[in-house]
Parts: structure tokens; C-alpha cells; sequence
């Protein structure tokens, strides 16, 4: 039996948007993977601005009286902390600790809150949310996300009637000339997201495009981002690891993905916690610069580790990869070879900084 993939609340623009009709799925939704030129598209998010559709990530509203007391159960880090139109990034775990999903806790109000990821854990979440007699559901279909990244992003949210003035890990709902909107700055990338109805979507799109034009907006698939992703040095469920799915699993752990610094100390009542205490990593996560354009994914690295996920990056002009390596590697400007030969050097992570937008 086939899986259902569905078109996202954007499809019609992107499609119309996209030279080269190509389309790939991500979590049961179909977006473009590249519009014109993935490197092209991913350069623009670091000189001028880009749009890219991210209504794929899985969203889900968490409500009711307990809702606070249940994602302090779920989560890594404690939701009391946050007051209304703020966010944190946080883990879950599975009994036995090890990784089920990573992702954004958002508070919409006293027993209101938003969880984004990318990827869905639908069942786990469910059932435990039951125990609280807390309501979850999913408002992807409701609702469509888009991300604006780049040095011009805030100039041309500005010039599009949007007010920019939002920290890190905020957001704010607004109404824009006639539909409800919410602006926020959840990603890594230090860009902006614009959440808007189903039924909105297309005419947020055309705002924004045609505003953009002056401020060289670029439309970026999937593989941009991707590159984006890769060179801010985030790891990614199911491509860099499998998420655990048992409920007494004891791997992958946090801290063997270079996710410990999600996981709050001082956070005592969260599931999982007890199992993963004190265990120290057994690999870090660093980044490695190839001497070569050619990405080596999921390869052998002579020394001791292997790579994850890789690509070419085209603001460093070279092949880059995420890396799990021994211990003893783990140090900057170490020298490896891959199996094959191919010379790389660590660093650190990330292998860029983030395009933080300039004053509007």
C-alpha cells in the first residue's frame, strides 16, 4: 500500500515558481527540491535573501490544564520557563534514553503550546499526552509555514509591511493588511518564518515575491537548505541518524549526536532522564572540509569515525560533511583521509556563521 504524499498549502506558487519541476518528499509532504540551481539558491540566503517552504515540518498544538506538567514529563528542558511568545529547543526521549525526536517548544499561552520538529512521533506523543489528559493535534493541514533567510530578510519584511523587531526564539502573532499572520525566529539560520492559513498561503507567497524583487529574493528548494543546514551544522533525523522508536531503546544517545547541550542539568522529571545519566560520549560530532568538490556521505574515515550527511558547499567551494569521530580527533585543523584516499581537515562546528539579517 502506497503512503499518501501531499501538496503543501504553497504548492501552487512553487509550482509556478519552479524552472525544473523537481520535487521530493519530506515527511509525507511533496515541496521542491530545487527551483533553478540548489547552489545558486543557497548562495542568495547568504548575500541577499531566500524563500523556502518549510510547511512540511511536523506542528503540533499541545492544550490543556496539564499541558505544562506533560511536556515537563516529555521534554529535556523545562516548559515553566517560558512566558507567552517564546520558545526553546529541547529533546525527547525514549525509557530507556535514547533520542526519539528533537525540536521547538513554543508557548502560545498559560496552557497553550506549539511543538515543531522535523519529524513526526505521532503515537509516542499521543499516548502520553492521554496520561495528562491533554489534547494534541497536527495543524500542518491547516496552516503553511515559510522561512525567509538572508542579510535582507528583515529589510524586505519591513518593506512588505511586517515589522522585524523580533529576538531570537520569539514570535508574535499579527494581522497583515486583512489576514492573520505569525511572525517568529525559530530556525538556525537566523532568518525569519511567516505561519499564515492554508487558504492564505498563496497570496503571503505573492506579497512577499513581489516585494522581494528589489531585494533579490530567491526561491530555495530543499537542497538548499539542506546546504544551509549542512554549513550551520545541524544534524537531521534520518539523515544523519535513525531516531529511536522502541520505548526501552538505549541508543541513539544525545551526546553520541553532539545533541547534550539540549538536555537541562537541572531539569530533573523528564522521561528518559535516569537512564542517560552519566554516560559520556563515545564519539563527537565535528564538521570536516574535504580537499575535493566530490560530497562523501555515510564513508569510512581511516583514522576512526565515519561521515554523515554531505554536500557541496558553494560558499566554501568545497565538499563539507558532518562527522562522528573518535574522541581524539575531535580537535580543529586535525588532518584525516577517508578510506579512498581523500584528504580532509576538522573543524569545528559550525562550518559558517549564520547570514544574520542587517537593520531594516
Amino acid at each position: 500500500m502506497s503512503l499518501q504524499v501531499r501538496a503543501t498549502p504553497f504548492h501552487g506558487p512553487a509550482a509556478a515558481a519552479s524552472r525544473l519541476n523537481l520535487w521530493e518528499p519530506r515527511e509525507g509532504w511533496t515541496v521542491a527540491a530545487v527551483y533553478e540551481d540548489a547552489a545558486q539558491e543557497a548562495l542568495a540566503a547568504r548575500l541577499t535573501v531566500a524563500m523556502a517552504d518549510i510547511s512540511w515540518r511536523w506542528r503540533v498544538a499541545v492544550d490543556g490544564a496539564r499541558a505544562e506538567e506533560f511536556l515537563a514529563r516529555l521534554l529535556t528542558r523545562d516548559p515553566a520557563s517560558l512566558a507567552p511568545g517564546e520558545a526553546f529547543k529541547a529533546l525527547w526521549l525514549s525509557d530507556g534514553g535514547a533520542l526519539r525526536g528533537a525540536g521547538l517548544l513554543a508557548r502560545n499561552g498559560r496552557d497553550s503550546f506549539m511543538l515543531v520538529s522535523a519529524c513526526a512521533d505521532p503515537l509516542w506523543i499521543a499516548r502520553a499526552a492521554a496520561l495528562f489528559d491533554v489534547k494534541v493535534h497536527e495543524i500542518a493541514e491547516a496552516e503553511g509555514m515559510l522561512a525567509v533567510v538572508g542579510p535582507y530578510a528583515a529589510r524586505l519584511l519591513a518593506a512588505a509591511g511586517l515589522d522585524p523587531d523580533l529576538a531570537q526564539l520569539r514570535f508574535r502573532k499579527l494581522f497583515w493588511r486583512g489576514i492573520e499572520v505569525t511572525l517568529s525566529r525559530f530556525g538556525e539560520h537566523e532568518g525569519f518564518e511567516i505561519a499564515c492559513s492554508a487558504t492564505d498561503a498563496p497570496l503571503v507567497w505573492d506579497r512577499l515575491a513581489k516585494v522581494g524583487r528589489a531585494y533579490a529574493l530567491e526561491p530555495a528548494g530543499m537542497r538548499a537548505m539542506d546546504i544551509l543546514d549542512m554549513e550551520a551544522g545541524v544534524p537531521r533525523p534520518g539523515r544523519d541518524y535513525r531516531p529511536a522508536r522502541g520505548g526501552f531503546d538505549s541508543m541513539p544517545a544525545p551526546e553520541d549526536i553532539g545533541l547534550g547541550s539540549l538536555v537541562d542539568p537541572d531539569h530533573v522529571g523528564f522521561n528518559g532522564r535516569s537512564a542517560r545519566a552519566g554516560l559520556p560520549a563515545s564519539r563527537v560530532r565535528m564538521g570536516i572540509v574535504f580537499d575535493s568538490d566530490v560530497p562523501a556521505a555515510n564513508a569510512v574515515i581511516a583514522e576512526g569515525g565515519r561521515t554523515l550527511s554531505s554536500v557541496y558547499s558553494p560558499a566554501l567551494r568545497s565538499a563539507i560533511a558532518l562527522a562522528m569521530l573518535e574522541p581524539r580527533l575531535g580537535t580543529p585543523n586535525t588532518q584525516v583521509r577517508l578510506a579512498d584516499g581523500t584528504p580532509g581537515l576538522v573543524t569545528a562546528l559550525p562550518f559558517l556563521p549564520p547570514p544574520v539579517p542587517l537593520p531594516r
